[in-house]
């Protein structure tokens, strides 16, 4: 292990291509600022061990198409394994502009006690205000239901892509009725997060969904 001294604003270069800067410390806290290139995925260590285990799990799983390799997949999955970690249900979804990422968001509906806090719409109230949706793609690790489909609708967001519709088949008819592009990815790794939460913890899930 190469071990680094280094003060806020100064920064490590990995490679070429990879820049970690120590944004601030506070205490026993460093918040580093990490700049990579598209194809490189940038996750906290705990994640990205849950996400090789769901990878491993889901592997015996015939019905998925695969393992997602896209970022911003990846970057949605990330969020939903946070909602999970802090008591909620482990569904994410990122808003997407030119190949960067404006807005991530995850199902708070237990945390904050708000049966409005989908992760869609998580990820959109943390975008902020845009004077357009045309140019934007919304990803979710579970295919929207119709709350987030309305709002789908509602903004004029053109694409969806979502992570499966195994445990859930959501609204993408009503999407496409629309004119909406709705991608679903088939992942296994999507797929086993929401059916290993769903069969821990079904009260939750029917209270999300209105059973």
């Amino acid at each position: 292990m190469l071990v680094l001294a280094r003060q806020r604003d100064q920064s490590v270069i990995i490679g070429d291509d990879v820049t970690v800067t120590v944004v601030d410390i506070r205490g026993d806290k460093v918040r580093l600022g990490i700049t990579a290139p598209r194809q490189v995925s940038v996750h906290r260590k705990e994640i990205y061990d849950d996400i090789q285990k769901d990878k491993q799990s889901a592997a015996g799983i015939a019905a998925a198409g695969g393992i997602a390799t896209d970022p911003f997949m990846l970057a949605a999955i990330e969020e939903a394994r946070l909602g999970m970690k802090e008591g909620g249900l482990p569904i994410g979804s990122v808003l997407v502009r030119g190949g960067e990422i404006i807005g991530r968001g995850h199902n708070r509906r237990v945390q904050r006690g708000d049966p409005m806090a989908h992760a869609e719409i998580d990820c959109l109230t943390q975008a902020g205000r845009q004077k357009t949706y045309k140019d934007t793609v919304l990803y979710s690790t579970l295919m929207p239901c119709f709350l987030c489909s309305g709002a789908v609708v509602q903004f004029g967001i053109p694409k969806v892509i979502a992570g499966e519709s195994v445990n859930f088949k959501g609204g993408p008819d009503f999407l496409k009725g629309q004119s909406v592009e709705v991608v679903d990815l088939h992942d296994a790794t999507c797929i086993a997060m929401m059916a290993e939460f769903i069969k821990a913890h079904p009260e939750l899930w029917h209270e999300d969904i209105g059973k």
